[in-house]
């Protein structure tokens, strides 16, 4: 007698469901997704009988479904027909549970296959594999007005419309004739077979939307691959792993709302979890060793011109570099090569350590890179000097990098301001009122990856949008140091068009957008118009979307450090880069004094805190070193996509962020307990050298281990006596507590934060 099988399940989250139907074609079950609409109705919204994973080789329908004690588990099994290297037909099982979390209305699925061989993908109807829903047919006007009214947020970021990130593995769609939306997050982390054997991660595969003509127009959702590098899936037990949610919406989300929210769900994903790297100490001793590697002569060189100047990477070595430049029939010496970008990225953050902790090989090294700095620029102002007094009627000429240009200058400013330093001040005014106010009218505020300094228009193609943040921050800075009005116009006026552009123009240095972050954040304070949050929400969320949401763990290599919370440095310049990893958190940070944090965003600085260490040759084998300076860092480190660690070479113009993580995370105050998050708000806030020992230092301090923990904080010794003032917010400081032998002692329940502000007794 045959066995009856269930016809129907359901998999309940709140406001949507996985329904499960038996297929007899297939022999198992399903899945259709449906969302509750406002009379309280479930409504099918995708096409019936999708299988957990899709291909020839997989097509995962489950033969058995079982509801598990645990509310929100379940425990589907099946099995799959395969074919082996050598053409042979197979078969494997497989198991997948499925579990709803309340707290945040997410569906997690994790598959796990067990093939005993490797299986010989087949690519038959296209890539294999694929997590794809299949959404059923567009609608009748599908080449017309469906495109218009849809919105769509794919990933991983791409530039120039056409190159590719490694970034943000997750994608949103909301569908403006069924109103609903659906989000989708790929764990990375747990996909591990991926290779360059079948398909290299983001090198082909995709998340978002996709359609297909065959054998009527429709549409899929999820990651599915537009190419594959190899035919070989490894043989042994192998993960898919991804989150579903969806939800009836009624109203439109623009682009900039539709990202801001999928990144804000992408938040509640972050593991609490983190690790330190097994040599790691701190920021503080971290930061001491980097500065006596500085001192070096492998970081120095010298000149006809220069008696002392500083270099961008270690002995001046990039085989990266050396590589590109010989690809174009060209040559460079980076030994023979002064480095202003050094000098200024390293000479203002430095400046604050050292008014801090002044002395000793602080003081040395922030004397030397000073006087480089100046030389240079005199040197610099006098040969254009000398061009006009020869009669040349082009004061510049050539061709500048936007981006480098204009953040250059600002670092330079900052230094000069900081220093008050007329000389350099005179030397940046001028630039920014003779080139940079011009070149930014003259472009609309839309910037040109690069520009012709003569006529400061746009010169060749690509966009870099976001140098519109590094200038709003610089003329905001700017407009405070001068109280002149047409520099907070320039801010106000190159900030707003950010909001109006496609949602995938933005993605080029990404750490122009913590500038962004910052400016929006203080026109917010200044003027109270809404637009700046608004811009503020949106960047932050463009910000996080270039972030490395997973750890690598593809090849044996790359288990040696952990890559969560890092940045790719360029869409497409797909690895982990230190200087970015630092310059974007640490100026997100920066607005947390005024802007909500959230668990999720202090998970990610607490990662980051952590991973960011793996990047010193200290903290890899040794079989990665590449010279005795054990503390400057890397410029990258190997991923799948970008396989060489280290190969950009030691980024000696990176250790300005040394610098500012040590004052984000432990300079003003650091935990007895290391595991507990001590993050300062007030960085990036210092106008004046001499008033850094007067601050009020507000920090978010974060326990984000699963245990309660009781900790001292240690406060720098200028904040020794005084108060702290405690609470759920800024504006909601409702406790103190009397610092003792420079110490406030805390206790934090399980993944709670609070805010801190220090006040002088």
């Amino acid at each position: 007698m045959q066995q009856s099988v269930m016809r129907q399940y359901a998999v309940k989250g709140e406001q949507f469901k996985m329904v499960f139907d038996w297929l007899e074609d297939k022999g198992g079950y399903g899945y259709s997704l449906h969302i509750l609409d406002r009379n309280g109705e479930w409504v099918v919204v995708s096409a019936m009988g999708n299988p957990l994973v899709r291909g020839k080789s997989f097509d995962l329908y489950p033969t058995e479904i079982m509801a598990l004690e645990t509310g929100g588990s379940w425990l589907l099994k099946g099995s799959s027909q395969a074919r082996s290297r050598d053409g042979l037909s197979f078969a494997y099982p497989w198991e997948a549970a499925i579990v709803y979390d309340r707290s945040n209305d997410w569906l997690q699925v994790k598959v796990e296959i067990h093939n005993e061989q490797d299986i010989q993908l087949q690519m038959v109807e296209g890539v294999e594999p694929e997590i794809t829903v299949d959404m059923g047919l567009l609608p009748p006007y599908d080449r017309g007005d469906h495109v218009w009214f849809k919105t769509s947020i794919n990933n991983p970021t791409k530039w120039n419309d056409e190159a590719h990130g490694n970034d943000c593995p997750a994608m949103y769609y909301y569908d403006s004739y069924y109103h609903f939306d659906l989000m989708m997050y790929f764990d990375m982390t747990d996909m591990t077979w991926m290779s360059r054997d079948n398909i290299a991660r983001f090198l082909n595969y995709r998340c978002g939307f996709r359609r297909r003509y065959k054998p009527a127009p429709a549409y899929e959702l999820g990651l599915y691959a537009d190419g594959f590098s190899g035919t070989a899936f490894p043989a042994g037990t192998q993960r898919f792993t991804y989150y579903v949610k969806a939800r009836q919406r009624l109203s439109v989300p623009t682009e900039t709302t539709a990202l801001k929210e999928l990144i804000d769900h992408c938040l509640q994903l972050v593991p609490a979890e983190s690790q330190w790297p097994e040599k790691a100490t701190d920021w503080e001793d971290f930061t001491q060793r980097c500065t006596q590697d500085l001192l070096d002569p492998q970081c120095w060189g010298a000149n006809d011109i220069y008696d002392d100047y500083i270099l961008n990477y270690v002995n001046g070595y990039s085989p990266a570099w050396e590589e590109a430049f010989e690809s174009k029939n060209l040559t460079i010496d980076f030994k023979a090569s002064p480095c202003i970008d050094s000098a200024a990225f390293i000479g203002y953050p430095l400046s604050v350590v050292n008014a801090l902790k002044s002395g000793g090989p602080y003081s040395e090294l922030l004397e030397r890179i000073l006087n480089f700095t100046r030389v240079y620029i005199r040197h610099k102002t006098e040969k254009n000097r000398a061009r006009v007094d020869s009669g040349n009627a082009t004061f510049l000429e050539g061709v500048a990098g936007t981006w480098q240009f204009v953040y250059i200058l600002e670092q330079i400013w900052q230094i000069a301001h900081l220093h008050h330093d007329q000389e350099l001040l005179d030397y940046v005014h001028h630039e920014v009122d003779e080139i940079l106010i011009p070149l930014s009218r003259n472009v609309n505020y839309l910037y040109p990856l690069s520009f012709d300094l003569a006529t400061l228009r746009r010169h060749g193609n690509g966009d870099a949008y976001m140098v519109a943040g590094i200038y709003a921050y610089f003329m905001l800075n700017v407009y405070k140091a001068t109280g002149q009005p047409r520099y907070l116009e320039e801010a106000q006026r190159s900030i707003r068009p950010l909001l109006a552009l496609p949602v995938n123009s933005l993605s080029q240095e990404v750490f122009m957008f913590g500038l962004g972050i910052q400016a929006a954040s203080e026109l917010y304070k200044l003027t109270g118009e809404a637009e700046y949050k608004e811009i503020y929400d949106y960047l932050l969320a463009q910000n996080l979307r270039m972030m490395y949401w997973f750890d690598d763990n593809t090849k044996e290599e790359y288990r040696d450090y952990n890559t969560f919370a890092m940045f790719q440095a360029c869409t497409p310049i797909i690895y982990p880069a230190f200087f970015e990893n630092i310059e974007c958190l640490a100026r997100i940070a920066s607005t947390l004094d005024t802007n909500e944090a959230g668990v999720g965003l202090l998970r990610v600085l607490n990662h980051a805190r952590k991973n960011n260490l793996y990047l010193f040759p200290q903290c890899l084998p040794e079989n990665r070193h590449s010279s005795n300076l054990m503390y400057i860092p890397f410029e990258n480190l190997g991923v799948l996509e970008d396989e060489k660690t280290g190969w950009i070479g030691q980024e000696i113009y990176g250790c300005g962020q040394v610098y500012q993580a040590y004052l984000m995370w432990e300079a003003f105050g650091k935990s007895s307990d290391r595991d507990v998050m001590v993050l300062n708000l007030d960085n990036y806030k210092i106008a004046d050298l001499e008033g850094v020992r007067n601050l009020e230092v507000s920090f978010i301090v974060y326990n984000p281990e699963a245990v309660e923990k009781t900790f001292d904080i240690t406060l720098s010794e200028h904040l020794s006596a005084a108060h702290a003032r405690i609470g759920m917010n800024t504006e909601s400081l409702d406790r103190t507590i009397q610092a003792a032998d420079g110490k406030v002692t805390l206790t934090l329940r399980p993944d709670e934060y609070v805010y801190m502000k220090i006040a002088k007794s």
